[in-house]
């Protein structure tokens, strides 16, 4: 490990979990970028990984420029469409970082069209970034924090994932296989204190939303700085579960509930 680069101590509160290493995916832009440069404010080691790598090197100097209390950055060009190469970096990550406390899979891909326009190649799309990469990325985290017996394994995936959403097939279906991941995980992963959230952010004004403004209703669209403001304020309690914004995350929960009559009427009115 380079010299230069030694960890800080990890877990800096005993009550709250505070990672002094994290690895992010999908970090080039969006959500991923704003919490490499949350997290370096706060004086955190980050690796981010994307595979836009002129991109990440953008994301790696406006952290440099931010950092705080000794935050530093490292670049690991990676696309989580391999999931070898997912289990390699993962690796050299936490071997040059020292430690990985946090690792956040937040990559992801989706459109907006009807199945009568879906091809393969969107269904593969979906299904290698949004699960077999998001998967993959967990998994290779698994055995460092299993040996560490600490760590917080978090992954991204959407309130869309909450019930089948209308021109969203395949995103909607990927971030509930994700979800239902999770899930068994956290419960799996309790005994050896390694902690696991499945965050379930609404509308984020990223690229991915783009295809979605003004053809259908975006309430209550945050920013990625908001969006990762809050994520990283509350992973600090390590819940089981962070959706927001509130008032979507009630509307999508009562929307988990309604009979499908209901439900299928009130989704096609939202995509008319």
């Amino acid at each position: 490990m380079n010299g230069n680069f030694a960890p800080p101590a990890p877990w800096s509160n005993v009550s709250l979990m505070r990672p002094a290493t994290i690895f992010i995916t999908g970090a080039s832009s969006g959500i991923g970028r704003a919490l490499a440069l949350e997290y370096v404010r706060k004086g955190a080691h980050v690796a981010i990984a994307a595979r836009r790598a002129p991109e990440l090197a953008r994301v790696a100097s406006e952290a440099r420029a931010i950092a705080q209390k000794g935050g530093q950055i490292r670049v690991f060009p990676l696309d989580v469409r391999e999931p070898r190469a997912v289990f390699e970096t993962v690796q050299r990550a936490e071997r040059e970082l020292g430690s990985l406390d946090c690792v956040i899979a937040n990559a992801g891909a989706g459109s907006y069209q009807h199945i009568s326009t879906m091809s393969w190649d969107d269904v593969e799309r979906a299904i290698d970034i949004n699960i077999r990469g998001a998967i993959a990325t967990i998994l290779a985290a698994v055995p460092i924090m299993l040996s560490q017996q600490r760590g917080q394994l978090v992954g991204v995936s959407s309130l869309a994932g909450r019930r089948g959403m209308p021109y969203s097939a395949m995103y909607s279906a990927s971030k509930s296989a994700l979800s239902t991941f999770l899930e068994s995980i956290r419960i799996e992963l309790a005994p050896a204190g390694v902690k696991v959230t499945d965050v379930q952010p609404g509308f984020v004004d990223t690229s991915m939303v783009l295809t979605l403004k003004g053809r259908v209703p975006t309430p209550w669209m945050c920013s990625p700085q908001k969006a990762a403001h809050i994520m990283v304020r509350r992973l600090e309690r390590a819940p089981a579960v962070i959706a927001f914004p509130w008032p979507l995350d009630v509307w999508s929960s009562i929307g988990r509930f309604l009979p499908t009559f209901m439900y299928d009427r009130l989704a096609r009115l939202a995509a008319l």
